[in-house]
């Protein structure tokens, strides 16, 4: 099973360049027109190639206003590496550099092998314990002696636990390691450069967005996304977005940056959500990069300073009550599932003759089963009234953005009105999601139904349409890790209308949970006649 395991992660190491480039919609370019096309780019390309002695890897555009960029491949001498037009439409020519020159350092890292042996190193574990487990049901019923039996069983569910434990740290170990490539990359970007300040500007961008006092060109507001893949691809990328503002003079509002980074920096979901991310925070990149302008002999141009204290107008000097309010809301009704299945548990171990409870029967079991459920579906409908709250207000991306205390639970209901600039993933086929820009910024739009024949059909016949349009967006944002709003509706300029059900689906699970607590009372009441 081992051996398995392993050659399946050699098999999806050697056919997921090819899976990608079959699932994105890449422009190829061959060098001499790249070179031709954006020959600052190409200057940066040569240095690496030069020092490095690697292959020139081959180059792609995504024609998506969505400014991303990423490199997969096999090795560092087989590496693709693509950028998309937002990226080369809305980032200076520095910047462009910057976010290039970090997609290189993944290649000359090889970090594509690196992290697909950090990465099988934990699947390999989680065999173990799946293999240890079942095999531990075959020696129960093997016709070995009985005592023998009871010790290997014993000895396989010892394997399993262990390898489980151990699968679970390795895979955060796993995401410890992919962060500091992301971290060893960044420092190749400002060693290309010379200018770690470039990459800071330009993360700021991609990942917070851009806002330009008055009048401005459309062509410099700043169409934001922050895939994984600012670094080793990962089509499971989560949603980017933020704010910034550049005044006239083109210098940037530090307030504006601070605001939209202190989530980041002082919410306890980032916290949490850096614990489970394969790249760091961008907030904590760009504090990295700033340490290293020193080396440079460079001033930081992005200053968190006054972030703490942006903070705390806002929210206050500790967010730990809501976090902790937060959580609650979130598992309460997987907390009454797990306090019905505990009570169920002892009463068990009290049937077996271990010790005696007078009151657990098991007419009472079912009764409080009954009462359980629809205690678990009144729980459910107060934690979708508090996810998918009402009073919707007008609202812009730079409203949303700079909001400390949302968090994917607690959310702002809004309704924004701009324009649909591209597909959430740039390039992928299938991406329901969709990137929407008013006058101060762009952000993620979550449509996920949750259904996925659903999601497919919308993907495909829908969102090519909307690109392009402008559409008033109904939803609730949230932010975990990165800003987005999740669809209720959508209004294009066409006519059209476009309705998500996911909150109503909640409530079909809320059904079944009262359909339930009713079959559990009615089995209570067989049971006392």
């Amino acid at each position: 099973m081992i051996g398995i395991t392993v050659g399946m992660v050699l098999f999806q190491y050697l056919i997921s360049p090819y899976i990608i480039g079959w699932l994105y919609k890449i422009d190829w370019i061959p060098y001499e027109q790249f070179a031709m096309s954006y020959p600052h780019l190409a200057n940066s390309l040569d240095k690496v190639v030069s020092l490095n002695g690697i292959k020139v890897p081959r180059l792609g555009i995504i024609h998506d206003g969505n400014p991303n960029a990423f490199t997969f491949g096999h090795t560092k001498n087989n590496a693709r590496v693509v950028i998309t037009d937002g990226i080369l439409k809305y980032l200076n020519e520095k910047e462009q550099n910057a976010v290039f020159a970090h997609e290189l350092g993944h290649v000359v890292h090889s970090d594509f092998i690196l992290m697909t042996i950090v990465f099988a190193i934990p699947l390999v574990l989680l065999t173990i314990a799946r293999w240890a487990y079942y095999a531990s049901f075959f020696s129960r019923s093997s016709r070995r002696d009985s005592d023998e039996a009871s010790a290997i069983t014993a000895a396989l569910i010892v394997i399993a636990a262990l390898s489980y434990i151990s699968y679970y740290v390795g895979y955060l170990i796993s995401l410890i390691v992919s962060r500091i490539r992301e971290y060893y990359a960044d420092e190749h970007s400002a060693e290309v450069l010379e200018d770690p300040n470039a990459l800071s500007t330009g993360l700021v961008k991609i990942a917070y967005g851009l806002l330009v006092d008055g009048q401005v060109d459309e062509r410099k507001k700043s169409k934001v996304r922050a895939l994984r893949g600012l670094g080793i691809f990962d089509p499971s990328a989560a949603k980017g977005l933020g704010i910034m503002s550049v005044g006239a003079q083109g210098k940037f509002s530090q307030d504006a940056i601070q605001a939209a980074a202190a989530w980041d920096l002082f919410n306890p979901w980032a916290k949490y959500y850096q614990a489970f991310s394969t790249h760091p925070l961008p907030a904590k990149r760009i504090m990295r990069l700033n340490e290293q302008c020193a080396t440079y002999g460079l001033t930081p141009e992005i200053d968190f300073s006054l972030a703490k204290e942006l903070k705390e107008k806002q929210a206050g000097k500790s967010m730990a009550d809501e976090f902790l309010g937060d959580i609650f809301i979130k598992s309460l009704p997987t907390l009454i599932f797990i306090a019905l299945l505990a009570i169920t548990i002892v009463w068990v171990f009290a049937l077996a003759g271990f010790y005696t409870i007078g009151f657990l029967t098991a007419q009472n079991i079912l009764l409080l089963w009954a009462i359980g459920f629809y205690v678990i579906g009144f729980g459910s409908i107060l934690k979708t009234k508090f996810m998918y709250k009402s009073g919707f207000e007008p609202k812009t991306v730079l409203d949303l953005v700079t909001n400390v205390k949302v968090s994917p639970i607690r959310t702002v209901p809004a309704v924004v009105e701009g324009q649909i600039v591209g597909r959430g993933i740039p390039g992928y086929y299938f991406s329901e999601d969709m990137y929407f820009q008013d006058h101060t910024g762009l952000m993620y739009i979550d449509y996920r139904f949750g259904i996925g024949i659903v999601d497919l059909i919308f993907s495909l016949s829908k969102v090519k349409r909307l690109v392009g349009q402008r559409v008033r967006i109904k939803g609730w944002y949230r932010r975990g890790p990165s800003p987005y709003i999740q669809v209720d509706t959508i209004e294009s300029e066409s006519g059209a209308r476009h309705r998500n059900y996911a909150k109503h689906m909640r409530y079909i699970w809320v059904f079944f949970e009262f359909l339930l607590g009713v079959l559990f009372l009615y089995l209570w009441f067989q049971a006392i006649i």
